[in-house]
């Protein structure tokens, strides 16, 4: 019965995931080491899951509706967003792969990949926004609790498929070399890529100001 809803959600959610943006720069910014790379797709796949539970179960509109809560996610979001871009791109002005990677305090480790990928996309109001608007745009109340489950479980492991094998083919050893000898403008790139998200963020909210005054 609901075999359209789960492919147009499907549909959308890839075509979203193939996007350039936050997640898959942290991909890329982890793939010199695999462990971590891995660790970052689990992250945000996990942060995906998240956010999905969230707006399926109203507590995301919630958070929207209170405007307090929700600026404090936005500024929270774009702080650390510009944080990962000013490591990136100091990353850009060292000569080593090695330390290019653990510019910015991202060490390797796959707990490290683990917990920056959950943290990347979980404090990315931009997410919080996109899964609250698809779902509740597709999701009626008539939609069951067992397909809502069954939703939330396909993003998911769309999520983790996607990035897993990102992860997976931009750490093998070709790729790493290929990526070690354009580290320092993949840097530079990804850092600038961040930090246009947190500039966007912070300007959302400095017109969003202006208009109280």
């Amino acid at each position: 019965m609901f075999t359209s809803l789960f492919l147009t959600i499907g549909l959308i959610h890839l075509i979203a995931l193939a996007s350039p943006g936050p997640d898959f720069a942290l991909i890329l910014r982890t793939s010199l080491h695999r462990p971590t790379a891995l660790g970052a797709a689990l992250g945000i796949a996990i942060a995906i899951l998240l956010h999905a539970t969230l707006s399926l179960t109203g507590i995301s509109l919630l958070i929207a509706s209170q405007p307090w809560l929700f600026l404090a996610v936005k500024v929270v979001g774009a702080l650390y967003l510009g944080w990962l871009g000013w490591g990136a791109i100091k990353a850009a002005r060292r000569s080593s792969a090695t330390q290019a990677l653990r510019a910015g305090g991202e060490l390797q480790g796959w707990n490290r990949g683990l917990r920056a990928g959950i943290a990347t996309n979980l404090l990315n109001p931009k997410a919080l926004l996109f899964f609250m608007g698809l779902l509740a745009a597709m999701v009626t109340p008539q939609v069951d609790g067992l397909t809502r489950g069954l939703l939330i479980l396909e993003l998911f492991l769309l999520s983790l498929a996607w990035f897993g094998l990102l992860a997976w083919s931009l750490s093998t050893a070709r790729a790493q070399h290929l990526l070690s000898r354009v580290q320092r403008p993949l840097n530079l790139v990804t850092g600038l890529l961040f930090g246009a998200v947190s500039l966007s963020i912070l300007a959302e909210l400095a017109v969003e100001a202006s208009a109280y005054i």
